[in-house]
């Protein structure tokens, strides 16, 4: 059976308005003859009180319509906003309702649903590209390594095959930046100081300098993406100062990982810039250590779809201090 309520958001709310200010027309009389007053008081002009009732009465008319109009546009909207929020977590993520709500509502769900799908097409797509230029980069370079390896000098030889070493780490961290979310992690109840300790003491047995004091609550947190993030960090850390400091903290909201280093620090005009994909620095952060431009990148994005976020600044005695928030969420 059709409903009779109207399907438009903008009708509903029209006659919704209309009805409820025309009821407040006679709803003031309708409390004086009640009150037994509709003879006692010869005009609402001539009697304060009587323009105080229906004015009253009047005001919690149009409250009433507005509560309602605003529980009618708020609900769709915190709907698409979640899905919205959902959708940049995981593509993968449900669609939306099509067929329940105000005609304008439904509309706006099926274009959304449409922008999803178009979007899901489009990382596909570009996978499917990415896996070829994968495999024809990966062949060539094989055989060069392949070659070198049959030049009889060995300093030469060590020279190219320290080239093609970069240049398949370059194809591999480029790749895999742009891979992005093929597949979204599931999220789970993290002992955030528990990690950090294993990494450190992976560290260390690699000859590294690496401590780590303080602790901190578990939360919810997808575990290698966040392993990841931490270990760009560690590794820009030792890579560019030689040393990492890990302290583990909290707040009443969030969990808070501060790294610090001994390098030479960042200018403060570029301590924003360094989380550009491929944006390198013309001093002491060159190519000479080693990388692509896309271990902060990356570790930002990972905190990021988290919730979280990372913040560079330099330490006052030298070095970069690198602070991770993530928030907490049980």
């Amino acid at each position: 059976m059709k409903s009779v309520i109207p399907d438009s958001l903008f009708v509903r709310l029209f006659l919704l308005l209309f009805v409820i200010l025309s009821v407040s027309i006679f709803a003031g009389r309708e409390i004086f003859i009640m009150m037994g007053l509709e003879h006692s008081v010869p005009s609402a002009h001539g009697d304060p009180f009587r323009l105080y009732v229906i004015l009253a009465v009047r005001m919690g008319a149009v409250g009433l319509t507005a509560w309602v109009a605003a529980r009618w546009l708020s609900s769709p909207i915190k709907r698409m906003a979640n899905a919205a929020e959902e959708l940049g977590k995981n593509l993968n993520s449900q669609n939306i309702e099509e067929t329940s709500g105000p005609c304008e509502v439904r509309q706006a769900s099926k274009v959304f649903n449409q922008m999803k799908t178009r979007i899901q097409l489009q990382m596909e797509e570009r996978n499917r590209f990415l896996a070829a230029v994968s495999h024809d980069l990966r062949t060539p370079l094989t055989r060069l390594k392949l070659k070198a390896e049959k030049i009889n000098q060995q300093k030469l030889q060590a020279d190219i095959q320290e080239d093609i070493n970069e240049m398949a780490s370059i194809i591999d961290t480029t790749l895999d930046y742009l891979r992005g979310d093929e597949r979204p992690e599931t999220e789970c109840m993290l002992d955030i100081g528990a990690l950090v300790h294993s990494m450190v003491e992976d560290a260390e047995e690699r000859g590294e300098s690496v401590t780590v004091s303080g602790s901190a609550s578990p939360i919810k947190l997808q575990p290698l993406a966040i392993r990841r993030c931490l270990g760009n960090l560690i590794e820009n850390a030792l890579r560019y100062g030689g040393n990492a400091s890990i302290v583990l903290g909290e707040t009443d909201n969030a969990v808070v990982i501060t790294i610090q280093d001994s390098g030479p620090g960042i200018p403060d005009d570029q301590l924003e810039s360094v989380f550009a994909p491929f944006y390198r620095l013309d001093t002491s952060r060159n190519r000479n250590h080693g990388g692509v431009g896309l271990g902060l990148s990356i570790a930002r994005d990972m905190a990021r779809k988290q919730g979280g976020d990372i913040a560079l600044r330099n330490a006052q005695g030298g070095g970069l201090i690198a602070t991770v928030s993530l928030p907490k969420r049980h």
